[in-house]
């Protein structure tokens, strides 16, 4: 069962609030994916079709 809103217990104070991130935190435009294929990102990350069982 869930609680209302109206009944949970109010914050007198909120977490900071980030309104940008610095460059080390937000990384490069390039970060992520590449264009590369499935097949080639498994292959990059040591990945092979023996490594899952079929079912």
């Amino acid at each position: 069962m869930t609680t209302p809103e109206e009944n949970r217990p109010k914050t007198d104070t909120t977490d900071e609030v980030l309104t940008e991130k610095n460059a080390s935190e937000a990384g490069t435009p390039n970060a992520g994916a590449t264009g590369r294929t499935v097949k080639e990102a498994l292959e990059e990350a040591g990945v092979s079709p023996e490594d899952f069982e079929e079912k």
